[in-house]
């Protein structure tokens, strides 16, 4: 199978340690045998980034999400809510600045409603090299390992490896201070 997707987000920062997260996600299955899947997924979070030191630093992450999934030959739907945690960091280069190590581990857990996929993970790691050629672009290749199943109905309990290449824009609204006449 192989997934391609897009998953534009907002953040508000509070301040360096706290930030609210939102986005849509949008995803499109393919599966070698079967059905292909669309799924669209909004989604909500909250993320602390802390601890951080010189050259490595952490995020934690709670997300809630709606997934609607659609099974492309008949458009049938199907409905989750689904619980994510997520730890996340970066080893930062001394010599080689735009060069980082980013990992993560990750947990999935469904709260309510059932989608019916052939692959399902519920929880997933990963690490990989990144590369920050500017300020706003980013642009990583991670490797993860997931517990997943392998069919409809079999138990959550086989490895899969997948590769990921993330390249990651961020647009900044910079919000100016009125400025005093006197």
């Amino acid at each position: 199978w192989s997934r391609i997707y897009a998953r534009p987000s907002l953040k508000y920062h509070f301040n360096k340690t706290w930030e609210l997260h939102s986005g849509l996600g949008f995803f499109y299955i393919f599966y070698n045998l079967g059905t292909d899947q669309f799924e669209i997924t909004p989604w909500q979070g909250v993320q602390l980034n802390w601890p951080n030191f010189k050259r490595i630093n952490f995020k934690s992450q709670v997300k809630l999400e709606e997934r609607w999934s659609f099974l492309t030959d008949n458009w049938d739907s199907n409905f989750e809510f689904r619980f994510r945690y997520k730890l996340s960091g970066k080893v930062h280069f001394v010599r080689l600045k735009k060069w980082s190590i980013p990992f993560y581990g990750e947990y999935f857990l469904p709260l309510h409603g059932k989608i019916n996929e052939l692959y399902q993970n519920k929880g997933r790691v990963g690490v990989g090299l990144g590369y920050k050629p500017v300020k706003d672009w980013e642009i990583s290749f991670i490797f993860n390992w997931q517990g997943s199943r392998s069919g409809p109905k079999d138990n959550i309990d086989v490895s899969d490896y997948a590769y990921q290449l993330k390249i990651k824009k961020v647009w900044r609204r910079i919000i100016l201070k009125p400025v005093k006449v006197e």
